[in-house]
């Protein structure tokens, strides 16, 4: 009798631990609107699967996930603002660009892929290898030149690469710069 009683008791201190373990790996609900949800290869979620009347715009796009981590301005923001200054050949003059690290979005959500595809509003996305965030301070701009970044604009992200402060970055196109960015999938 003493030896069940054991096992159980072993049991619920297991299953406690266990769903005390799970609930860690959940983000926070956000307070604000959404700004940028990731899917895909992640751990950390705060948004339960796709439900075609909320998610529109994901079902516009053939988006569909079991879970997402999605993010509202203010967790971007607690996750550090770094600055990058890029002056692109196209053009016309030099922006300051602010936002969190790409890098440290993607381990909020507990990304663990290999790629990464941000999408845009209109459906444009760009792949980007995780081996280049781990490279370089790549952000999730969310300002520009001390603004936020308008949705009608280049908001409300804008993936942005340090290439003015990287010379083997010089002669990258832009097609990695995606502006508009409101998913991040995660293979």
């Amino acid at each position: 009798m003493f030896d069940r009683t054991r096992r159980f008791c072993i049991s619920l201190v297991s299953a406690a631990l266990l769903a005390t373990g799970a609930a860690a790996a959940e983000l926070d609900k956000p307070a604000g609107p959404a700004l940028v949800t990731i899917t895909g290869k992640i751990t950390h979620a705060n948004q339960e699967g796709f439900e075609a009347f909320r998610d529109k715009l994901f079902g516009v796009h053939d988006l569909r996930f079991d879970r997402a981590a999605a993010f509202d301005l203010a967790m971007l923001e607690e996750l550090g603002m770094q600055q990058v200054s890029l002056q692109y050949r196209d053009w016309d003059a030099r922006h300051t660009f602010e936002g969190p690290l790409l890098r440290d979005v993607l381990a909020a959500a507990g990304a663990s892929g290999d790629t990464v595809l941000p999408m845009a509003l209109d459906g444009y996305a760009a792949e980007i290898a995780m081996s280049d965030l781990q490279k370089w301070p790549v952000i999730l701009a969310l300002k520009m030149d001390g603004e936020y970044m308008a949705v009608g604009g280049a908001g409300p992200a804008f993936v942005i690469y340090p290439m003015n402060d990287y010379p083997e970055l010089a002669g990258e196109d832009d097609a990695k710069l995606v502006w508009g960015v409101f998913h991040i999938a995660v293979e």
